[in-house]
């Protein structure tokens, strides 16, 4: 029986201009998300999140989830937690994306070189993950299994982390590694730290992801002063031997009460992309 339960609504929007590298033109998005939480007499905590604007459908014929279906189940104890869906696996949660900030369009995150998955979840998708995680003081684990379909290999990960603050300086260490079986397999790292209002973020990934060598390399660095945030990244990644680069720029405001002017700025070999307008947290 449970002693507490709570059902909240939140959500974001979005308005503004975009352009795509081809044509400018107005955007506007609206994303609605339930949160589900409750805890048992025991003092054991569980819950689930539904993302109405990604979720379409509940599975194919042969009921495998849909790879769309932006949903996810936890719970959590003194065991550590375990989460079942649209979440990270375990490389992906170990290590520290390069981008920070926010655009309407996440044109700063949205250039092709640009590896916000590190090899993990861009390729294996993430609404059929099963993780489990704990924390220790200062470190942090985590493993996770991937059932994609009854035609290919499970995926299975390993991740750790460390974060501390070292006398007004805070540090990040992530690792991570996954087998793919005949897919392949990948390793990564990221350290960060964030001193001043500075934010360095540095990440690196190798190995094989459907049959194809890559390698990946990026940095992030982010000023805040006051509500202003000034951001910019770059990433350089070889894939089967074809080299890509390119970088990303972001700019936010904060208004307070969850409204932010975000502008966003994005290039690499073919394109380059930019938005601005305002995005809004409820």
């Amino acid at each position: 029986m449970a002693s507490a339960a709570e059902v909240t609504l939140g959500g974001s929007a979005e308005m503004g201009i975009v352009d795509n590298g081809t044509n400018t033109q107005f955007h506007n998005d609206i994303d609605v998300i339930f949160t589900l939480s409750g805890e048992t007499d025991g003092g054991l905590s569980f819950g689930a999140t539904i993302d109405l604007d990604e979720v379409t459908n509940a599975g194919d014929d042969n009921g495998i989830p849909a790879y769309d279906n932006d949903a996810s189940v936890w719970i959590k104890g003194g065991f550590g937690a375990l989460t079942m869906g649209d979440t990270d696996g375990a490389l992906d949660w170990a290590m520290t994306e390069i981008a920070m900030g926010t655009a309407i369009a996440d044109d700063h995150t949205a250039y092709s070189a640009y590896d916000g998955f590190h090899g993990g979840n861009a390729f294996f998708d993430s609404g059929t993950i099963l993780r489990y995680d704990n924390t220790f003081g200062d470190f942090g684990v985590a493993v996770s299994a991937q059932d994609i379909d009854q035609t290919t290999d499970a995926v299975y990960a390993l991740g750790l982390k460390y974060g501390a603050d070292l006398g007004g300086v805070n540090v990040g260490f992530g690792l991570g590694y996954q087998d793919a079986g005949n897919a392949g397999d990948v390793i990564g790292v990221s350290a960060s730290t964030s001193v001043a209002g500075f934010d360095v973020v540095l990440n690196y990934a190798d190995g094989e992801v459907g049959g194809l060598d890559f390698d990946t390399m990026g940095i992030g660095l982010g000023y805040t002063t006051g509500a202003l945030l000034l951001h910019a990244n770059y990433t350089k990644s070889e894939l089967a031997g074809v080299d890509v680069d390119g970088y990303g720029l972001a700019v936010n405001y904060d208004l307070g009460g969850g409204a932010v002017v975000a502008a966003g700025y994005g290039k690499d070999d073919t394109r380059d992309t930019f938005s601005l307008g305002l995005r809004m947290d409820f």
